[in-house]
Formats: structure tokens, C-alpha cells, sequence
């Protein structure tokens, strides 16, 4: 189901972050955080289901996660 918020639309289906109609980039682990987050909402994701849900049954540095956020962050223009 696409949620929409402020002016993006989130897409799983197609696997798409919209703003206006035109495709924003992001890879495929972002999407997931992102669509993660966007479902989740309004309630706030610790950071270990994040771990959990994104790399199941892998150890990640935290760094990893950091740096999907910063992309979604740059995609998002925040």
C-alpha cells in the first residue's frame, strides 16, 4: 500500500520513494529503513529491531546504519 507523506509517496510495490511523480534514488537497504520507519510511525524504532530487521542474524557496525540514514536523510532533503 503507498503512504504518502508531505510531499513524497512511499511505494513497496514498485519499491519507490516519489516526490511529485519523479523517482528519488535510494538502495535497496535505505528503502527498507525507510519503509521500516514510514510503517512503524508515529512510534519511535530502537535502534537494535532496526539491526534486527534490517541485517537479520548478521552483526553490522553501527556505522552502517548511520550511513542509511544519511541517505535517506539527502534523498528526503532534510
Amino acid at each position: 500500500m503507498r503512504t504518502n507523506f508531505g510531499p513524497f509517496t512511499l511505494d513497496p510495490a514498485t519499491r519507490q520513494l516519489l516526490e511529485g511523480g519523479r523517482a528519488i534514488h535510494l538502495s535497496p537497504k535505505a528503502f527498507d529503513v525507510l519503509q521500516l520507519l514510514v510503517d512503524a510511525r508515529p512510534t519511535v524504532v530502537p535502534k537494535a529491531d532496526l539491526h534486527d530487521r534490517i541485517w537479520p542474524g548478521t552483526f553490522v557496525v553501527d556505522a552502517n546504519l548511520a550511513v542509511l540514514i544519511g541517505e535517506i536523510r539527502k534523498a528526503l532533503a532534510d
